[in-house]
């Protein structure tokens, strides 16, 4: 046992501080090794463009694998759409964007995926899919391009499909999220797949079951970066995306 009297007087401190010292010492032993520090998929950030207001705003929290999108309390008005991408992701002309869409707060809300996602000086132009909500529809796939700078309405629809033999039962009942979708884009050529995660194997590009193909105009062809679609959540509402990837 370390003898605090003698080492003191020897040293010239005061009891005091050798007790301070020796009890830092032991807490250094015993302490716990620091954690390790937050894996870059914690970290990882989405960048949102706007593509029509009205609503509340929408707050994001991404940590790379999953998006969920929350709207703020305010107006009824659900007419906001956006599209979420992540930083730093590379503009490309051919790309592609998928998630499952797991879970809505309402059949209303309207998910989907984008690329060629440009936002400059406050222009935004993207290609998109998205689930269809008008009139309850909801196993129509639309595919539309986006261009803030057009007069009038933004969007320009460039084809509209039917999924029912996917995504109804055979009772003509809406299968439940979750979904996945996958959107390619490679030049003029647009091509899409949806299908119910879980009740059928994935399906390949190949597949006439559950692929779409669309030619797209000359101008819909640019270099963008692919993320994902957001519109229609209501006040309070949430939409959850899962499994998200963006690539080539």
């Amino acid at each position: 046992m370390l003898d605090l009297q003698c080492w003191t007087y020897s040293a010239g401190v005061t009891p005091g501080a050798v007790l301070g010292l020796v009890l830092g010492l032991v807490l250094a032993a015993v302490a716990p090794a620091p954690g390790p520090a937050p894996s870059d998929a914690m970290t990882r950030a989405v960048t949102r463009a706007v593509l029509t207001t009205g609503g509340p705003a929408y707050h994001y929290r991404y940590d790379g694998r999953r998006l969920v999108v929350r709207a703020g309390a305010g107006s009824v008005d659900s007419n906001r759409r956006e599209l979420a991408v992540p930083a730093g992701t590379r503009a490309r002309r051919d790309q592609v964007s998928c998630a499952t869409w797991a879970r809505e707060s309402s059949w209303r809300m309207q998910p989907g995926l984008a690329v060629r996602v440009a936002d400059r000086g406050g222009r935004v132009r993207a290609v998109t899919l998205t689930k269809n909500v008008f009139g309850g529809t909801q196993s129509v796939m639309n595919v539309l391009t986006w261009d803030t700078g057009r007069r009038g309405d933004p969007w320009r629809r460039v084809g509209q499909f039917d999924l029912a033999p996917v995504l109804l039962t055979t009772h003509r009942r809406l299968v439940p999220l979750p979904w996945r979708a996958c959107l390619r884009a490679q030049g003029r050529q647009l091509e899409f797949r949806v299908w119910p995660l879980g009740r059928v194997d994935p399906p390949t590009w190949d597949d006439g079951a559950f692929v779409r193909r669309v030619r797209l105009p000359r101008a819909a062809v640019y270099q963008g970066r692919p993320g994902w679609y957001v519109g229609h959540v209501p006040a309070r509402g949430t939409a959850v995306y899962r499994g998200l990837r963006t690539g080539r």
